[in-house]
């Protein structure tokens, strides 16, 4: 397989994370600076790129708080059935959770720009020079597919609902509430539509790019695990590569040694060019060791440079993770209750028998993708733990037994790390795995069960 270049790759993510930022900017989760869309004249004078930016902020603010608010004083004064009432606090529910969530987007946009600023300058192209390799061109090409899915799937689940009164031909509004203004007269029913249809449309944005930024960001970091435990699993032939002497050995063990991708993520690993490879450029010196702490006298002092660059790169993973945490602990615990308020909500709402066919599909798709967006979070939290702790597994596969002391010394710095589970968290309160998934699951069909039983 051709793979692309480094600078190709670096490019792709630029083009997939400005993206991302044109989208945040559209619906005033970050901040926009007008001042290149001004006369040249007005540029950088009387505030006016911050004054547009905030009348584009407060625009979309007023379109998510009225809506809440709207639905809030519905619960309040009107006297709903107690269907009507559940159905009122799922929109309640989405929208203030929401304003919530763009804050956190707006407060911590500094803290995600440093993740993927972390990303392009330290994160590697392709695992060591061995026999085979990892690429980074492979997660790129996975995370571009996902994004894009993702952002669709979440865009055509919440905006089929806002399309509702179109489909049943019915002159009512998608979320009916209460309104200081009769808005079933013209023109304030159209303003009415267009301002929840501008909510919906916000809603699957705000919570696909937010979704989006955090999953991208969690699976690139688990390719690069996969390069480290590729680099170590292949130490002794980057060792020969570095030396520059095993030429025919190397051909030979490539070419008799089947590769096993299923301790992979991606599952793709590539063959390496032992024609024109080059070994890994590494920063450390060769050491100088004595008789007794030799590997082999030939290649003693390359197994301990190339471990030390897997060393190196274990440690950066490991500040790289951490940063991930402090960043997006206050956004797992958002997620993890609006999607528990979300799941007990729709599955009462389902098993409601007054409601009318399309209303059953549209709850449905959000039930769906809640479900889908639970398991993605989880599913990858699990997987980052154990991305981490299988770096000690793939250091034991290499031949350590034979190495000497300088060797094992520096194969206890990784070990020691790796039995520090690199994990994610909610408010430092709840981890992201699967069995969180479970737990939601749980409480949200117990929760159900009790709204049930009071209906």
């Amino acid at each position: 397989m051709t793979l692309r270049s480094s600078s190709e790759d670096d490019q792709t993510l630029s083009l997939n994370f400005r993206m991302l930022e044109r989208v945040l900017r559209f619906v005033a989760l970050w901040p926009t600076d007008y001042n290149p869309y001004l006369p040249k004249y007005l540029r950088g004078r009387y505030l006016l790129s911050e004054l547009i930016n905030s009348c584009y902020m407060l625009f979309w603010f007023f379109v998510c708080v009225h809506i809440a608010a709207f639905h809030i004083v519905s619960i309040l004064t009107i006297n709903l059935s107690y269907d009507e009432l559940f159905l009122t606090l799922i929109t309640t529910s989405i929208y203030s959770i929401m304003t919530a969530l763009g804050a956190y987007l707006r407060l911590y946009e500094a803290n995600i720009r440093q993740l993927y600023e972390f990303t392009t300058r330290h994160f590697r192209k392709r695992s060591a020079a061995g026999v085979h390799y990892i690429s980074i061109s492979s997660s790129v090409r996975f995370t571009n597919r996902y994004q894009f899915w993702w952002l669709v799937i979440c865009v055509l689940g919440t905006m089929h609902w806002a399309i509702y009164p179109i489909l049943s031909q019915e002159r009512t509004l998608p979320f009916p509430c209460w309104y200081p203004v009769d808005v079933q007269q013209s023109p304030m029913y159209e303003l009415a539509y267009i301002f929840q249809v501008l909510g919906q449309l916000q809603v699957s944005l705000v919570y696909g790019l937010a979704g989006a930024l955090f999953m991208v960001l969690v699976f690139m970091t688990c390719s690069q695990f996969d390069m480290l435990c590729c680099s170590l699993t292949n130490i002794c032939q980057s060792a020969m590569i570095l030396n520059g002497g095993y030429r025919t050995e190397l051909r030979h063990y490539q070419h008799n040694h089947e590769i096993d991708t299923r301790e992979y993520v991606l599952k793709e690993v590539f063959r390496e060019d032992l024609e024109h490879v080059q070994p890994t450029k590494t920063k450390s010196k060769l050491d100088q060791l004595s008789a007794s702490q030799l590997y082999l006298t030939e290649l003693s002092a390359e197994l301990t440079c190339v471990l030390e660059d897997c060393i190196n790169h274990h440690l950066l993973l490991l500040r790289f993770c951490q940063l991930l945490e402090s960043c997006y602990h206050p956004y797992i615990l958002l997620k993890l209750f609006q999607i528990l308020l979300l799941l007990c909500f729709l599955a009462f709402m389902a098993t409601v028998e007054s409601l009318s066919t399309m209303k059953l599909i549209n709850v449905l798709e959000y039930f769906m993708l809640t479900m889908t967006e639970l398991y993605l979070y989880c599913f990858l939290g699990h997987i980052l733990m154990n991305q981490g702790l299988k770096v000690g597994d793939a250091l034991w596969k290499s031949p350590w037994h034979l190495c000497g002391a300088s060797y094992r010394r520096r194969m206890l710095i990784i070990l020691m790390n790796a039995q520090r589970p690199v994990r994610l968290t909610g408010l430092k309160l709840y981890e992201l795995n699967l069995e969180t998934y479970y737990t939601v699951l749980k409480a949200a069909f117990s929760y159900y069960t009790l709204i049930k039983k009071f209906r």
